[in-house]
């Protein structure tokens, strides 16, 4: 929304025509200008351009948007029932049908409506229709055309003035406006601020208290007609009078009196700043620059298909087009930088991650190794024992082994060791292994056979067996095969 934003509000009335300019600055509503000049249907065009032209010249105001209401007598104003089953092509039957209703043809007036719901049994709709002849309105654009004005709605003066009427002021559910103007009276009734009934009558002599009684007589009338026998009349919360006519506190009394409903005088909208002067006069025209300040649509517009009623003026668009790049140029700006920024964290994060994730991998190696080498520890450690041990068998054997005896294989498996050779006494190498502290268990492990393995040549050489060398020895003398198993002590 703009911090800053005009409107004008035209009204028409039998007699006069007000102007009134509106603004809105950082939410304070303020009358910039107004004026109020004689009027009457049918004013020459050049009359009525000379004082709005120079209004409107002075002020600025030949782009500003507009909003105008129309005298409630110069309109028809009907509160229909139509079958259900027409309900979704509202506009296109009361068109075809708009000369059974009206004094006009679809052709010769322009017309509006507002849906106000289905009837109790829910077979039929309720509209309230509103018709103007194509002749009355034309003639009020042109007026306004011949001062540069385009208005965006055209509506009648009854559903402006509801604008106007504070929220406080009204009560839940239906209640009853009556306008009393210099010359006009107008009783409406409005179901949250959204006209469904009103009527106009002529006043003369509102001064006078024949005059007073008159307007009281024909309110009560009216008022006794719509709902007859009491009928509806409960639905009426309050009566709201608004206008320049005859409202003083006898008179609210006396219409209390008569129907019977509590009676408020609704002054100027409280919320709007103005040069000091009373703005009741121009009311219609005040409610019709509201709409354009908030952006409401009339819930009755005559110009509904001719005019874009949400169109704004040139210039305001276009600012607030150039507003709106401006800040979603920012927004994106600020979007793609926090969008780097985060793509600049998220790479950094996954460098560290990879990073982590290698030294995690060495790490869980370590853990790895670590538990080999703790599971190999303990055998290292019997190893390194086991080694001492069998150095120490190992010199053992060859302190007990005679000169005599020889060994062909030795073996060790599970702390037990088998020796394969040849003795001169297989028998007495047994007893020289079972007297020394480190065998145990020490048997044959196969029968002793004895065979002549070396004899003494001439020359005392010695003599090769078995393909190694060995000493020489007397040629009566025969070797034992042997082999004897024993087991380690300490190992």
């Amino acid at each position: 929304m703009l911090l800053s934003k005009s409107s004008l509000g035209i009204s028409f009335w039998d007699d006069r025509v007000d102007l009134l300019h509106l603004n809105r600055f950082f939410g304070k509503t303020t009358v910039v200008n107004r004026l109020s000049m004689p009027f009457v249907y049918g004013m020459k065009r050049e009359e009525f351009e000379r004082d709005v032209s120079a209004f409107m010249k002075a002020n600025r105001l030949q782009r500003i948007m507009t909003y105008v209401a129309l005298p409630r007598r110069d309109v028809v104003l009907l509160n229909l029932e139509l079958p259900g089953n027409v309900e979704e092509n509202l506009r296109e039957v009361v068109g075809y049908e708009l000369d059974n209703y009206t004094p006009f043809s679809v052709d010769t007036a322009y017309f509006d409506f507002q849906n106000l719901g289905h009837t109790v049994d829910g077979s039929k709709v309720r509209i309230l229709l509103t018709a103007i002849e194509k002749e009355r309105l034309n003639y009020y654009l042109e007026l306004l055309k011949g001062v540069g004005l385009k208005p965006i709605s055209m509506e009648i003066s009854s559903t402006a003035i509801a604008r106007t009427i504070p929220f406080d002021s009204l009560s839940g559910g239906k209640n009853a406006v009556l306008y009393i103007g210099a010359n006009t009276c107008e009783i409406s009734f409005h179901n949250e601020k959204n006209l469904e009934y009103s009527r106009a009558f002529d006043i003369t002599s509102p001064e006078l208290n024949l005059g007073k009684s008159q307007v009281i007589d024909t309110i009560l009338k009216e008022y006794k007609r719509v709902f007859p026998s009491g009928f509806g009349e409960q639905e009426i919360k309050k009566v709201v009078v608004l206008g320049d006519g005859i409202s003083d506190e006898e008179f609210l009394k006396e219409i209390s009196n008569a129907i019977g409903k509590e009676v408020v005088r609704v002054k100027t909208f409280k919320g709007i700043d103005s040069d000091g002067s009373d703005i009741q006069l121009q009311r219609a025209a005040l409610g019709c620059a509201l709409r354009g300040l908030y952006g409401d649509t009339a819930a009755m517009n005559f110009l509904t298909v001719k005019v874009d009623r949400d169109k704004t003026p040139r210039v305001l668009r276009f600012a607030a087009i150039i507003l709106f790049i401006i800040l979603v140029s920012l927004w994106v700006g600020e979007f793609v930088l926090r969008i780097k920024k985060e793509i600049k964290t998220l790479t950094q994060i996954k460098e560290k991650v990879m990073l982590l994730e290698r030294a995690a991998i060495s790490v869980e190696g370590l853990k790895k190794e670590i538990i080999v080498m703790e599971e190999r520890l303990p055998q290292l450690n019997n190893f390194s024992k086991r080694r001492a041990l069998f150095l120490s068998f190992f010199k053992e054997l060859t302190d007990v082994i005679p000169s005599n005896t020889y060994l062909t294989m030795l073996k060790y498996h599970d702390n037990e060791i088998e020796i394969v050779g040849r003795s001169a006494s297989a028998v007495s190498l047994l007893s020289l292994l079972e007297a020394s502290p480190v065998f145990k268990d020490v048997e044959f492990s196969a029968t002793v056979k004895r065979r002549e393995a070396v004899r003494e040549r001439s020359g005392g050489r010695a003599v090769i067996a078995g393909g190694e060398t060995l000493p020489s020895i007397s040629e009566d003398i025969y070797l034992e095969n042997f082999s004897i198993k024993a087991k380690l002590e300490g190992m």
